[in-house]
């Protein structure tokens, strides 16, 4: 008669004591995820109206032709625009152009705002700025070269939602801070040392993206003061320190932010 197949525990030991001898596979560890999808949007009293501003005064400059991007075309063209001159603190001038699209009492409107929301803007990101560009639409704000382009409906859902001022920083440091820091030695080396990006918006274009996105977070946990969570300070001095640290050695000139 057969005897039935009965594995014994003793096999069963030596099964488990086989597997168990077996080199552990390591896996290498990479960089951490990033903690915030983007900082521009991480809290809406970062950057607020209600506090100090450079803004000295707006002057309507008449009618005139201009050359602008427009993301609706995602090009350049000539408009027709309302123009004015809005000056700064300090000795600082912005031209505003107002696609002549909107109406006179429109174009006043918006430049007015958006006037008066660049002020809000610390000087270092302000310098860089030479033009300011309105049309309509909902396309994104961009900031190329010297002009930062604004799409007015897209603005004016920034504006409701709190975030049009952090918007307007984090477009403007690409004016602004771009051409200097982004592919220094010392930012890259920063870069290095943290080991992973502070947003999912810098982790998918590092080379363009992280230097605004880090300024944004830096502006947040060294000048909003109260304006942010301690929980969202954190995170933020947790994640990129390297960051902060080479932001904060560049002693920007930050009027009219206080700390």
């Amino acid at each position: 008669m057969k005897q039935p197949f009965v594995l014994t525990a003793c096999v069963s030991a030596a099964i488990l004591v086989s597997a168990c001898s077996e080199e552990p596979i390591i896996e290498p560890v990479g960089p951490l995820p990033p903690p915030l999808n983007g900082t521009a949007f991480i809290d809406p009293d970062v950057l607020t109206v209600q506090g100090p501003n450079a803004l000295t005064g707006l002057t309507p400059l008449g009618v005139g032709s201009r050359v602008m991007y427009d993301g609706r075309i995602e090009a350049e063209a000539t408009y027709d625009t309302w123009l004015f001159e809005a000056s700064f603190i300090p000795s600082l001038l912005l031209e505003i152009r107002v696609n002549a699209e909107f109406d006179s009492i429109s174009a006043v409107d918006l430049a007015d705002l958006y006037a008066e929301r660049f002020g809000v803007l610390p000087q270092v990101l302000r310098e860089g700025v030479e033009t300011l560009s309105v049309h309509g639409g909902l396309e994104s704000i961009v900031g190329l070269n010297r002009d930062l382009v604004v799409h007015a409906d897209q603005g004016e859902a920034h504006r409701i939602q709190g975030f049009l001022e952090e918007v307007m920083a984090h477009e403007t440091v690409h004016i602004s801070l771009d051409a200097e820091h982004s592919s220094s030695p010392s930012w890259k080396a920063a870069q290095a040392s943290d080991l992973r990006f502070i947003s999912s918006v810098a982790d998918v274009s590092p080379d363009t993206e992280d230097l605004a996105e880090s300024f944004g977070a830096w502006l947040a946990v060294r000048w909003a003061g109260d304006g942010i969570t301690d929980f969202l300070r954190a995170i933020i001095e947790t994640a990129i320190p390297a960051r902060l640290q080479y932001l904060d050695a560049q002693n920007f000139e930050m009027y009219p932010v206080v700390d």
